[in-house]
């Protein structure tokens, strides 16, 4: 894998004159744990499907179809909704089973759409992949769009894509890079430094062959309205710096959340929240935005402590062999 670390993303319009605007959601797990893969949520809520004819998304590492999962079927738990959407929202499945509707009060609030399966994993008339530079251009099909725009019974109503990818156990942590001191095998415990570099839509570092994708659609892009980015980290390491304040920050609930994360929810989990707004209309254009995020995370194991106290036994028999050495050449040296 290349050092891109940038992730494309943009809706085609079906018609020059189809009004519709995007919001884009990138959720970023990672764990504490060398063993477990860090991976990547990804939501797009077009206000109006039947407006689109393709939604893309590029990300800079291959995927396999079994490496991508239809998050949709989570929303048919309330709590879940909610804690996703930060509402308060009620949830029905269809009883088609092609979407689930929430309802905020009395009023929609989206339809989630619900892809349909084909030998385990998401059907490829709904969603495409294709290898491109290095990484993989995932394609929300017109069928995909078409049936999410029927749950909407012919009303432009908000509708909600989710998805979620696994990066290949070569490239377990594509986002975050770890730095770690040179001395720490000296200490019992060490201060390791990881960063979050996440690049949505940032022209300068896509592969020309992504952007001159996103330039060729017929009918050009729908708006960006917000982009929103959320990392989700262990308790234990404080964010030291970032590219901005995030917008807010809180402790995931365990209940709720230990079965929606693959392998469960490690203890002591914490969301932080960024978010860009865009303004105003014909903007027709990859809407960017990039975060780093600095972490600082204190290291100890039992396997560290063993290194650290066979450096210092090591160390003491060094020191030990060296007195006696230094002190059989002076009594040599001394002698008749």
């Amino acid at each position: 894998m290349s050092d891109n670390k940038s992730i494309a993303f943009w809706c085609e319009r079906a018609a020059a004159n189809a009004e519709a605007q995007t919001e884009f959601h990138v959720n970023l797990w990672h764990f504490s744990g060398t063993k477990r893969r860090d991976f990547i949520e990804i939501g797009v809520m077009p206000s109006d499907p039947s407006a689109l004819s393709a939604i893309r998304i590029f990300v800079p590492f291959k995927l396999q179809r079994e490496n991508i999962e239809d998050l949709g079927p989570e929303f048919a738990s309330t709590e879940l909704a909610q804690g996703i959407f930060n509402e308060i929202l009620s949830s029905t499945k269809k009883p088609n089973g092609k979407s689930v509707e929430l309802k905020a009060g009395a009023n929609t609030y989206c339809h989630v759409h619900l892809f349909s399966p084909e030998n385990g994993s998401i059907d490829p008339s709904e969603l495409e992949l294709i290898e491109k530079d290095g990484g993989t251009m995932i394609s929300i099909t017109s069928i995909a769009l078409e049936s999410l725009a029927r749950q909407c019974d012919g009303n432009p109503e908000f509708g909600y894509f989710r998805l979620r990818l696994l990066p290949p156990k070569d490239v377990a942590r594509p986002f975050v890079t770890a730095i770690k001191p040179k001395d720490r095998a000296w200490t019992s415990g060490f201060e390791e430094i990881e960063y979050i570099d996440c690049r949505l839509n940032e022209a300068r570092t896509l592969p020309t062959s992504v952007e001159a994708a996103a330039d060729a659609a017929p009918h050009g892009l729908a708006d960006v309205s917000r982009i929103v980015f959320l990392a989700v980290v262990p308790v234990a390491s404080s964010i030291t710096s970032s590219h901005a304040e995030w917008h807010k920050s809180r402790l995931l609930e365990t209940q709720i959340w230990r079965d929606y994360v693959p392998h469960g929810l490690e203890v002591g989990m914490v969301v932080y929240h960024w978010r860009k707004e865009f303004e105003g209309n014909g903007q027709n254009a990859l809407q960017g935005f990039s975060a780093f995020v600095k972490l600082q995370t204190r290291k100890t194991s039992s396997m560290i402590i063993g290194i650290y106290v066979l450096v210092a036994l090591l160390l003491g028999i060094v020191g030990s062999l060296t007195a006696s050495v230094v002190q059989w050449w002076f009594s040599s040296a001394g002698g008749p």
